[in-house]
């Protein structure tokens, strides 16, 4: 997405697992395996969990196409279960499907594919005029082979958010032989898909651990998995591992170089999460949990057009939410590609998650395109009309701006400047406003105002929100704006 360019968007839905066709016709079915060949790819096996029925038949194109705009409905994976009902496809709502895949299912053993499940997604979304978007992950669902390769570097971490899933090994997310054959597999997919002109999206991912979000395992007590000398903290046994934020921005940055390389006509998507909060000289430093993913954002914006932002934590409550991540992503309404993920489905958590309606008001407010949502919310009859609303009221970017600096007429002995956000102001975040290099006053509040000299000739102001006396056009602001006398900027 170019800056300040007008365009559809997505509301992207999440579908879970356990649903029983990918189309009519198209029943799971015991494995199989048959020889095939990727352009530019080395011969290959594929094992299938689903029968051969789903040529990929579209036309190549090249070229970036539009962002995903509409209502796409997005499932985990699993093997024996087709990942999408035939409604999916055939409901005029659904605009397009996103696919969540574990590597180690798509690639079971070297060289050995599962495509057949994803040719099948591709087939009934060319045949219904839906798009395709693919989140692939690797971490902790890489192929047990990978973690056997000669160089590869793992450490036992637990493999859920919570205390839910037993420990196991992960790659250390900067280990160039973990990274290298993961853009190999991912590599095959572009050989086989890139030219699909259904392939819409595809979420960055390599440095990662339990999805595909920037997240790496971060409590500081109680993981017994790890060794005894880090008592039980996963930090203190990254700092052991040698993680420091410029290695894991370092990653980061080959991952997207990666991507941009090999699926030069998707845009490329970036699921927000806190950074560790560990300096590059090892000691705690709680900033960086902020900082470090301002920091991955930065690598993104370097492929601003087809950089996609989103924030996977929504909820339906009557407070709008108030953090970092999710001002991240209103910050750049209208300006890329942004986008909202639901925490947990309504039907399922009730108490937890909240009513869809309020989520999508926060969705809305967030000017954002797209809105992820489970699958049992988007087929629940009771929660039809709120699907209904959000494919009308999205995209919300329209006449977006996050920030606003103004600046008053001058008088002899003073000009008033302020600075004014949409965003809920985290307790980190602050409003700044500058003069040249000088700061003029920090706020922590939406409204900023301030009194100062006039210059003898127009002189520029500039604002951001960010930590406390953060410069602005930073990594560190989270957005930034520039005014003159007279004038404002977004």
């Amino acid at each position: 997405m170019r800056p300040h360019r007008r365009a559809s968007w997505s509301i992207l839905v999440v579908l879970s697992a356990g649903l029983t066709a990918c189309s009519p016709g198209h029943q799971a079915s015991s494995a199989t395996a048959t020889p095939s060949t990727a352009p530019g790819v080395a011969t290959s096996t594929v094992v299938s969990a689903v029968p051969a029925q789903c040529p990929v038949t579209a036309s190549a194109v090249t070229g970036l196409g539009p962002p995903p705009s509409g209502l796409v409905a997005t499932t985990i994976y699993q093997p024996g279960r087709s990942p999408f009902p035939a409604e999916v496809f055939t409901d005029p709502w659904v605009s397009g499907v996103d696919l969540l895949a574990q590597w180690s299912n798509l690639e079971p053993e070297p060289g050995a594919f599962d495509w057949p499940v994803l040719d099948c997604v591709f087939e009934q979304a060319d045949l219904h005029h839906k798009f395709v978007a693919l989140t692939l992950m690797p971490g902790f669902t890489s192929p047990s082979w990978v973690l056997n390769l000669p160089g590869v570097q793992t450490e036992s971490f637990m493999f859920s958010y919570g205390d839910r899933a037993p420990a196991r090994l992960l790659p250390l997310p900067w280990n160039r032989p973990y990274l290298a054959r993961w853009f190999t597999f991912l590599a095959a997919v572009a050989a086989r898909y890139g030219g699909n002109p259904a392939f819409r999206l595809i979420q960055v991912a390599g440095p990662t651990s339990v999805s595909a979000e920037m997240s790496l395992p971060d409590r500081s007590s109680g993981d017994t998995a790890l060794p005894a000398s880090t008592n039980g903290s996963d930090v203190a046994e990254w700092v052991a591992l040698g993680y420091t934020p410029t290695r894991y921005v370092e990653a980061w940055s080959e991952a997207f170089a990666t991507y941009h390389r090999l699926f030069p006509d998707q845009y490329l998507g970036l699921a927000l999460y806190p950074g560790l909060p560990i300096g590059d000289d090892g000691r705690p430093d709680p900033a960086q949990a902020n900082e470090t993913r301002l920091a991955v954002i930065a690598v993104g914006m370097q492929y601003r057009r087809q950089f996609d932002l989103q924030e996977d934590g929504i909820k339906g409550g009557v407070t709008a939410p108030s953090d970092p991540a999710y001002n991240a992503v209103m910050a750049n309404c209208a300006n890329i590609v942004t986008g909202l993920q639901n925490a947990k489905s309504s039907t399922v958590s009730p108490s937890d998650q909240g009513p869809p309606a309020l989520a999508l008001g926060h969705v809305v407010a967030a000017g954002v395109g797209f809105w992820e949502v489970y699958t049992q919310d988007v087929v629940n009859p009771t929660m039809r009309a709120t699907m209904l609303m959000a494919s009308r009221e999205l995209p919300a970017g329209a006449g977006c701006r996050p920030l606003t600096l103004t600046v008053g007429a001058p008088t002899p002995t003073s000009v008033t400047v302020t600075a004014v956000t949409d965003l809920r102001l985290d307790p980190s975040e602050q409003v700044n406003i500058y003069r040249g290099a000088t700061l003029l006053r920090t706020c922590p509040t939406s409204t900023c105002s301030v009194k100062t000299s006039p210059a003898p000739a127009p002189s520029a102001f500039t604002a951001d929100v960010g930590a406390a006396g953060t410069p602005p056009y930073t990594a560190q602001a989270v957005v930034s704006a520039t005014s003159v006398p007279g004038g404002d900027v977004p």
